[in-house]
């Protein structure tokens, strides 16, 4: 791939975050280089010359607003972004110090950080975007460039302990020519020009082969996929993919297609049709992002969902504003009072996890989980992760017998 004009430097005490923010960007055609101290990070400002900067404002040894000086001192043109844990009002000010040293502020975000937000911001600042054809993304189906990428989803087994049970399916494109491509990108093309179902259905095919791949492994996962709202409103849809299913020889209850609340209303008599018979073929049904549409809670609760997924912009609150906190305990109540399973995405840390343990949250899914990897690397993962809550909670009952006896 030829050298590309977009260079993101990040700099944070938090090996995760570097990593975190350097896979995003890298994601979307960025070079990308991550330092932890500040010598280092003056030294790759002047070999690497970056195009963006992401700063923590609060590391050992040095600030963010240190660092944002000498940005400035060098007439650095490369935009600049704030990343910290700290409130608003603290990041607002940072950003307002920036723009006085005449640094190109590209804008805060607030710790722990959500890869939609991260993508977002940072397309605003792209540069020669490489270009995107429909007859690239044709052939590309057609040569079955499109991987699937699968991230976990924990469920909660007893109090304070978390088993992975599931994962959710995602699409992933790595061009051998221009890179890898954002699923913002290639999925809104796909729906553009009548592509959605056969990328769909490509994306479903390999997953429904890599649960089976899973089960003879000796690991029983489910799996969520992404439905495109066109799909719908395709009343030939849910036997298609039972049609796959039976073909395959994959246990259609180990599926579960998530649907997003606006989706779901769009058109909701041919929607309540599509999703009922998806239900009568066994196959699970999630409401996705809950909580950032507009729907009609009567339409909700007559539609034949399974599962409730909280969306990342509520949980990532939880700690920073009491509505959030109630938000999400409420709606982890009222899915339990319809008879539906909630699971609360943007799980970033053990305090979220310990927060969901405590309002009786039934899934969880986040970084902190696990992030999105291929099939053949996820059997490994899951092993590790149950091992150790399965001693987590051996150990725990152990102390409490002792504390009894």
């Amino acid at each position: 791939m030829p050298e590309t004009e977009n260079k993101l430097l990040v700099v944070d005490d938090q090996p995760d975050l570097c990593e975190f923010i350097s896979e995003a960007a890298r994601a979307m055609g960025f070079d990308t280089f991550a330092v932890s101290d500040p010598q280092a990070f003056r030294h790759a400002v002047e070999e690497f010359q970056p195009t963006v900067v992401v700063l923590d404002l609060q590391m050992p040894g040095v600030d963010g607003i240190e660092l944002l000086r000498y940005l400035g001192e060098r007439g650095s043109k490369a935009h600049v972004l704030v990343a910290s844990g700290m409130d608003q009002r603290v990041l607002a000010t940072a950003q307002q110090l920036g723009r006085s040293q005449g640094l190109n502020m590209l804008g805060a975000l607030q710790k722990p950080i959500l890869l939609e937000d991260l993508e977002s911001t940072l397309r605003r600042c792209l540069r020669g975007e490489s270009p995107l054809t429909l007859e690239t993304l044709r052939a590309a189906l057609e040569r079955h460039e499109i991987e699937v990428y699968y991230q976990p989803k924990a469920t909660r087994v007893a109090p304070g302990r978390w088993v992975i049970e599931g994962v959710e399916a995602l699409a992933r494109w790595h061009h051998p020519a221009l890179g890898p491509i954002s699923p913002v990108r290639f999925v809104s093309l796909a729906e553009k020009h009548g592509l959605i179902r056969s990328l769909t259905e490509q994306v479903i095919e390999v997953a429904l082969r890599q649960c089976c791949a899973w089960e003879a492994d000796g690991l029983q996962l489910s799996v969520a996929i992404n439905l495109s709202p066109q799909l719908l409103n395709d009343l030939s849809f849910p036997d298609q993919v039972a049609r796959m299913a039976a073909q395959i020889g994959a246990d259609a209850r180990r599926i579960v297609f998530e649907v997003t609340e606006s989706a779901a209303m769009f058109d909701p008599g041919t929607t309540m049709d599509v999703l009922t018979r998806m239900r009568v073929k066994n196959f699970g049904l999630s409401i996705d992002d809950f909580g950032t549409g507009y729907s009609s809670l009567k339409q909700l609760y007559l539609m034949p969902f399974s599962e409730l997924k909280i969306d990342t912009s509520f949980v990532r609150d939880i700690f920073a504003h009491d509505d959030a906190r109630t938000m999400v305990e409420t709606m982890v109540l009222l899915a339990h009072k319809l008879g539906l399973t909630a699971c609360a995405e943007g799980v970033e840390t053990q305090e979220i996890l310990d927060f969901l343990d405590s309002v009786g949250c039934d899934r969880a899914q986040g970084y902190f989980i696990g992030r999105p990897m291929p099939g053949d690397r996820l059997g490994e993962e899951v092993r590790r992760w149950n091992a150790q809550h399965a001693d987590a909670s051996r150990s725990s009952q152990t102390s409490d017998s002792s504390h009894g006896s």
